[in-house]
This record gives C-alpha cells, structure tokens and sequence, in this order.
C-alpha cells in the first residue's frame, strides 16, 4: 500500500522506455526510496507498443516484474489510439491516476474516449489527466519524441520527488542523452 505501481504505455521510439529508464535512475540514486522498472518491448522496437512497469517503494521490492490486472496505482497512455487497440486500464487499481497524451483538450477528451474506457474511468473512479504532449513536443522540434513532456507529467502528478527536483534532474538526464547532439537539441 505505501509503494507506486506504475504502467505506461508507449510506441518505440517516441522515448517512453528510455525516459521510464531514467525516472528509475533518478528515483532509485536520487532519493531514500527503491525503485524497481521492468520493460516489455519487441525485438525491433521502433514502431512497435512498449508496455513499462515502474514500482517505486520505501523498502526493497520483492516482487514479480509484471504489474498485474488492477495493481497499477498509475497509468499512462502515451499514444491515444491504443484505447482503440487494447486493455490499457486493465491493470489500473481503484482510485490510480491516468495520465493520457490526447490530441483533444481536457474538455473535449471525453467525448472521443471509447465507452468501455469510459465506463472503467467511472467504475474504478480514475483520477483521468490530459495532456497533448504531441502537440507541445511538435512546437518545440522535438518530432515525435514525447518523453521530456510525459516524463515531468508523471513526476508531477505521482509526487514521489518534489516538482523542482524532478525537474532538475530530468534536465541533467536530457544533458547526459541528448549533449552530444548539440546545444540546441538539449535546448528543446
């Protein structure tokens, strides 16, 4: 009951697996708590569903790697059409946070979600979040690489470091991933 159970759902190469590999880092080195990521991923993986599951607790882990049906105190959707595709609630626990990357505004969204994720949101009274982190990475030339918006999202709204630390160290990550690339890639 004290841990974070965390699933994200992402598309290879849109940066989901290597921002949820970092939120490990920056947990797990960067404060008193455990942190524990398991990455489920095709072989090719660029174009293909990734499915991450975080723990995040303040004692060891002990615990399978798979986030099972309903544990999931968090989930995020970061491509909108998988809600089409499949079960992206299943694994959410009663009363999770779901941070969902939509291409509608806040209050909008409901009326393009499917009913039956409409009816889960309800049934297990989902805290539902909305942002369109296509839309900001697009402005600021990141293409489709979703991840510096999703990421401090999840920081946000999981309140497992505060909001300024967070923040600081995912800008020291995006130096130590993106610095080689250049000054105005990191800028981004």
């Amino acid at each position: 009951p004290d841990s974070l159970r965390a699933v994200f759902f992402g598309l290879g190469s849109d940066g989901t697996v290597g921002a949820n590999k970092n939120s490990v880092k920056i947990v797990g080195e960067g404060t008193d708590l455990f942190a524990q990521g398991y990455f489920v991923l095709d072989s090719k993986k660029s174009g293909s569903v990734t499915v991450s599951h975080l723990r995040m607790a303040q004692r060891p882990i002990r615990s399978t790697y798979l986030i099972g049906p309903g544990q999931a105190t968090f989930v995020a959707c970061h491509q909108f059409h998988f809600l089409d595709r499949m079960d992206v609630l299943g694994r959410a626990a009663e009363g999770a946070t779901f941070l969902l990357n939509s291409p509608w505004p806040a209050d909008q969204v409901w009326d393009h979600l499917p009913f039956e994720v409409q009816r889960e949101i309800i049934d297990k009274h989902l805290d539902l979040w909305v942002v369109d982190a296509a839309r900001v990475a697009r402005d600021a030339g990141m293409g489709h690489r979703i991840n510096t918006v999703m990421q401090p999202c999840f920081f946000r709204l999981a309140a497992i470091v505060p909001p300024d630390e967070a923040i600081t160290r995912i800008k020291a990550f995006v130096q130590k991933t993106y610095g080689k690339r250049g000054e105005a890639i990191v800028s981004r």
